[in-house]
C-alpha cells in the first residue's frame, strides 16, 4: 500500500485524495531520503549568512535550521530537528496559495514567493522564501531545501512609498478639483455680471421699442421673449456653475433649489432625516452638493428616468449618500470611465471615501457615497 506523501500533506492537510499531487514521484525515481548531518564547516559557513535557512528531509521533518532561522522564527535547532515542518512553522502565502506553490515546485523544482511569518511574540516577519530540492552526490533527491531571506523593512518601505503615492495623488485630485471649482465660479459670475447684463439693457431696449413702434411690435415681442429666456438659461448655468457659500445657507437649501433648476418633468424624493450639517464641514457640503448635481444631470441626459430618490444622512464619523433611479440603467463595466461617474469617483476618493454603483441595463441604477468624516 503506498504510503501518503508527508509533503503533499503539509500543504493540503492529513486527509490527501488519490488526485493529490506526487511530490515525491515527481522528484525523484528512487525514493532515497537521507538524514545526514551537515559538515561543520558548511554548518559555519550557514550560522554567518544573513538569510534563514532550513532543510528537511524527504517526508519534510526539520534535519537543520541555523542560527539565522531561529532568530526569525524564535525556535531553537535542538527543539525543531525531528518535527514536521508545518507542525513548527506556518506561513501566510502572499503571493501563490499553498497549492499553487506545491504545484510549482512538483513542475519545476523550485518555488520563490512572499510569505509572512508571525512568531509567538507577535512579531511579523515578511519573506522571500526560495524552496528547492537537496541533492546526494548522485543527484537524487534526499530532501528540502529552503532559504529566507527577510524583507520586512523593504516591504515596509514600500508600503510606506505606496501610500505616499497615494497621499500625493489625492492631493493632486484636490488641487485639480478646487481649480475646477474656481474656473466654474470665475465663468459663473462672468456669465452673470457681464453677459447677463448686456441682455438685461438690450430687453429694457425693445421693451422702450415696443412702446413706440406697434409696427414692429410682434418681432420685438419675439425677440424680448427670446433674451428672457436666456437670461433664465445663464441664471440656471451661473447657479449650477458657482458653489453655494454655505456659511449664508444650508445643504438642505442648496440640494433642494438644484433639483427645481435641473429637473424640469421627472418627480425627485427628497429624504434628509438623519442630516445634521452642524457636523459637515463646508468642503464636505460642496462635495455632496457636486456629487449631487452631477448624478441628477446623468439621470436627466441618460437615464430617461420617471423618478428618482436621493437619501443623504450622516454620523459624527461619515455621511451617507444614495440616489437611484428607476432609468434604463446601464452596464457598469462599460461606463465606468464616463465623465461624470469619473469625477463622482474623484471627488469621493479624494476624502478617502466609497462609492459604489449599482445597474444593468433594464433596471435602473444606485448610486451609494460613504465619507469619512475624521480629517475631512
Amino acid at each position: 500500500m503506498r504510503q501518503t506523501n508527508r509533503l503533499t500533506q503539509h500543504f493540503y492537510g492529513p486527509e490527501v485524495p488519490d488526485t493529490a499531487v506526487q511530490l515525491r514521484e515527481a522528484a525523484t525515481q528512487t525514493g532515497v531520503t537521507s538524514n545526514k548531518p551537515l559538515p561543520t564547516y558548511k554548518d559555519f559557513l550557514l550560522d554567518h549568512i544573513s538569510d534563514a535557512v532550513i532543510f528537511t528531509d524527504m517526508d519534510l521533518r526539520i534535519i537543520y535550521i541555523n542560527k539565522r532561522a531561529e532568530q526569525v522564527y524564535g525556535i531553537k535547532a535542538k527543539n525543531a530537528t525531528g518535527n514536521l515542518f508545518r507542525d513548527i512553522i506556518q506561513y501566510d502565502y502572499m503571493d501563490d496559495s499553498r497549492e499553487q506553490a506545491l504545484q510549482i515546485l512538483q513542475q519545476t523544482g523550485k518555488w520563490q514567493g512572499k510569505v509572512v511569518y508571525t512568531r509567538k511574540d507577535k512579531q511579523v516577519f515578511q519573506l522571500l522564501a526560495t524552496v528547492t530540492f537537496a541533492r546526494d552526490e548522485k543527484k537524487q533527491p534526499v530532501g528540502l531545501i529552503a532559504t529566507l531571506k527577510d524583507i520586512t523593512a523593504e516591504e515596509l518601505i514600500n508600503e510606506s512609498a505606496r501610500k505616499t503615492k497615494l497621499e500625493q495623488q489625492k492631493e493632486i485630485n484636490r488641487i485639480m478639483l478646487k481649480t475646477q471649482e474656481n474656473e466654474r465660479n470665475e465663468l459663473g459670475r462672468e456669465l452673470h455680471d457681464n453677459i447677463n447684463q448686456i441682455l438685461a439693457a438690450v430687453k429694457l431696449q425693445l421693451e422702450y421699442g415696443l412702446e413706440n413702434y406697434d409696427e414692429e411690435k410682434s418681432t420685438i415681442e419675439r425677440c424680448k421673449n427670446n433674451i428672457e429666456q436666456v437670461i433664465k438659461e445663464i441664471r440656471n448655468l451661473s447657479h449650477r456653475l458657482v458653489l453655494p457659500r454655505f456659511a449664508e445657507t444650508t445643504l438642505m437649501a442648496e440640494i433642494q433649489k438644484t433639483i427645481d433648476n435641473i429637473v424640469q418633468q421627472q418627480p425627485v424624493y427628497l429624504d434628509l432625516h438623519g442630516l445634521n450639517e452642524q457636523l459637515l464641514p463646508d468642503n464636505i457640503k460642496e462635495t455632496i452638493y457636486r456629487i449631487i448635481q452631477e448624478q441628477l444631470t446623468n439621470i436627466i441626459r441618460h437615464a430617461r428616468a420617471r423618478k428618482a430618490n436621493i437619501k443623504l444622512h450622516n454620523t459624527a464619523r461619515a455621511v451617507f449618500l444614495s440616489i437611484e433611479d428607476d432609468g434604463i440603467g446601464f452596464n457598469t463595466a462599460l461606463s465606468r470611465k464616463g465623465v461624470g461617474i469619473t469625477n463622482i469617483l474623484n471627488r469621493v476618493e479624494t476624502y478617502n471615501g466609497k462609492a459604489h454603483i449599482f445597474s444593468s441595463p433594464g433596471k435602473g441604477c444606485r448610486l451609494e457615497v460613504t465619507i469619512p468624516l475624521k480629517n475631512a
